[in-house]
């Protein structure tokens, strides 16, 4: 793991010069990459850390871990376009064509890097069908989001299993089967409880970020769920706001009122409680699993 970033960054860099010819969608491409490259890469490591636990040894690892990030990077750029978010990212800082085309390619490209791995081509076969399995997901779990159909908790849990976590546990599962030959449900198993606590997670920390725009978006997340449940008569120009007849203006002019109300209806302490359940559940599979104890408490350190 020590030359990951070097070895998955030349493997981006090199895939993108050569199937983005064109020098209007190759520049920009690689600012994409660039970007991708500069946030630390976390599935990818996933990827790689998996694949190690697993005894696996072949350097081409990196190859599938460079796959794996690209899956995630097309996501990333069809989730901002569609949902407006980061507008300072190198994909919101062209056109949205532009950005869509990279998106697309991108995804395609993520397949074509498994594809060419030097792994036994039935290894190969069932990580791909993995990771499409897994992007189909994804699209649902975007889909039911950017609609924000979610009422209550089962409906929020069911979307992040499909999108965020579904790539978790993809990352995991990619390292594993070509490592391996099998999918192993019980990685998938706590691979799934570690990609829903960090959503969890990601959804308070972007609930008060006014750039994100998940709250002035009115997105449900677990904490507004269980806000709008518990609600006191003096703060109903919440329920009225997430049911659309009070405008994001409003909102923002009331940004104190809101926070308080998380905190007094005990929202923040829920979704908190929540996170450590999912994270508890997480240390406690990982501890059943039957490899070297080394690879064992670098998996478990992911929930720290």
């Amino acid at each position: 793991m020590e030359h990951f970033a070097e070895f998955v960054g030349r493997e981006i860099r090199e895939a993108v010069r050569d199937y983005f010819q064109v020098p209007s969608l190759q520049e920009p491409a690689l600012a994409c990459a660039e970007e991708k490259l500069r946030g630390g890469m976390p599935c990818g490591k996933l990827t790689v850390l998996h694949y190690r636990a697993f005894g696996g040894s072949d350097p081409a690892v990196y190859r599938a871990a460079a796959a794996v990030e690209l899956m995630i990077l097309s996501a990333d750029i069809i989730d901002d376009l569609q949902d407006r978010d980061d507008q300072c990212s190198a994909w919101n800082i062209i056109s949205p064509e532009l950005a869509l085309n990279i998106a697309v390619g991108m995804t395609i490209l993520s397949q074509q890097l498994l594809l060419t791995c030097s792994f036994p081509l039935e290894r190969v076969h069932l990580a791909v069908r993995f990771m499409n399995a897994s992007t189909l997901a994804a699209l649902n779990g975007q889909t039911t989001d950017l609609l924000n159909e979610i009422r209550d908790e089962e409906d929020y849990l069911a979307m992040i299993r499909e999108k965020s976590a579904g790539f978790v546990v993809a990352a995991c599962m990619i390292g594993t089967v070509l490592a391996t030959g099998e999918i192993k449900e019980e990685v998938a198993e706590y691979a799934e409880e570690l990609g829903i606590a960090e959503q969890i997670k990601n959804d308070v920390n972007d609930l008060l970020n006014r750039q994100k725009g998940d709250l002035l978006s009115r997105k449900r997340t677990l904490s507004t769920l269980y806000l709008l449940q518990y609600l006191p008569e003096n703060n109903r120009w919440i329920a009225d706001y997430f049911d659309g007849t009070l405008e994001p203006a409003e909102m923002i002019g009331r940004m104190d009122e809101f926070e308080r109300a998380l905190e007094e209806t005990g929202a923040y302490l829920y979704t908190s409680v929540m996170i450590r359940t999912r994270s508890y559940r997480f240390v406690e599979l990982v501890n059943k699993l039957d490899i070297d104890a080394y690879w064992k408490n670098r998996i478990l350190a992911l929930a720290e």
